[in-house]
């Protein structure tokens, strides 16, 4: 029996085939590891008086259409991409780096607004977005070298095509979200789209950037998608795969921590106006994902392919370890859900 497969086999033993937290994240809570800083030692946000485009906190989706998709990967070039985009100081609590060598391509339609008492009532903001999520270990900081504490979703790429989520993302919590154009699906259970971005095929003194295009996801058949109301089904068959490729020597921190509550980590930073090349903050913010309704979902039982252009202002296959040109998904789901972005807490 080789290595991966006896590696899968004691997971889901250990796991007792009980997954108590959602491969998409759509069932996920924050646990206390850090006291919360008291609010009365942070100053006013100055928002003359209306939040518009950075609300408060926390922030509704709304009637969300999710696609997502399992990927292999390569992963030393996810670790290469968590050391660049997240272990940037030896000063952080955590280290994070990569579970699996599957990543989740999440294509999501949506209705977003604020939970804040005075911001909910400024109305609800359509969304759409295509981001990428790389499940990671945080490896605690110890006097004998680094221990697994516990699992977070990393998005190092999120691709948006509405300004305010771009600041409120990129300033609230430190979403890496970029701007895109989509051809969207007419139903999320055929999600095919593709993504165009202001962007550069290469670099150079004289080059201009234009509208490219980057991302097409089609189907390999037009086999019908299942349909159910109980999400169990799809976790299961979702966390199958995922933990399909566990990394070495963390099969049994992964069995125990499944039911455990998965954050997702961001790298909020702000560039330095002086010192351009410093930031004047620099922290991992982690925060909650809550499903508040379930409404419908099921799987899709064939692949999807995944094509990527080779653009030097957005090197998305290089760096999350994907094919150059294309590659077939290894399993795939589609929800109607709503669901809620807790606020964020500082932790290094």
């Amino acid at each position: 029996m080789s290595k991966d497969l006896l590696g899968r086999r004691t997971f889901l033993k250990l796991a007792g085939g009980v997954f108590g937290a959602s491969v998409l994240s759509y069932y996920l809570g924050v646990r206390n590891r850090i006291v919360p800083t008291p609010d009365e030692t942070l100053p006013d946000y100055a928002d003359n008086g209306l939040g518009f485009p950075v609300f408060r906190g926390p922030y509704l989706q709304k009637d969300a259409r999710l696609a997502a998709f399992l990927f292999n990967a390569d992963i030393e070039r996810l670790t290469t991409l968590c050391d660049r985009s997240l272990n940037v100081s030896e000063s952080f609590m955590y280290k994070y780096v990569p579970m699996t060598s599957n990543i989740m391509l999440v294509f999501a339609d949506m209705l977003v607004s604020s939970r804040d008492e005075r911001d909910s009532q400024v109305g609800l903001i359509p969304e759409t977005e295509v981001s990428f999520w790389v499940l990671t270990t945080a490896m605690q900081k110890t006097q004998s070298g680094y221990t697994p504490h516990h699992l977070a979703w990393f998005l190092p790429y999120l691709l948006v095509d509405e300004g305010n989520a771009i600041a409120t993302g990129r300033e609230v919590f430190g979403f890496n979200k970029l701007a895109a154009q989509f051809q969207k699906p007419v139903q999320i259970q055929k999600p095919e789209f593709t993504a165009d971005v202001l962007g550069f095929k290469q670099f150079g003194a004289d080059s201009i950037a234009q509208k490219e295009h980057m991302l097409a996801l089609s189907a390999s058949s037009s086999a019908d998608p299942t349909r159910s109301s109980d999400p169990e089904t799809i976790k299961r068959e979702m966390a199958d795969k995922l933990f399909g490729n566990i990394r070495a020597g963390l099969v049994e921190f992964a069995a125990r921590s499944i039911n455990d509550d998965i954050p997702l980590v961001f790298l909020k930073q702000f560039r330095d106006a002086q010192h351009t090349h410093k930031a004047c903050y620099q922290r991992h913010i982690e925060a909650p994902l809550q499903v508040e309704t379930f409404h419908e979902g099921g799987l899709f039982p064939e692949p999807y392919t995944l094509s990527i252009a080779a653009l030097a202002s957005h090197p998305l296959a290089q760096n999350l370890g994907l094919n150059e040109t294309s590659q077939t998904s290894i399993s795939g789901a589609w929800m109607r859900v709503d669901f809620v972005l807790q606020n964020g807490l500082e932790v290094s």
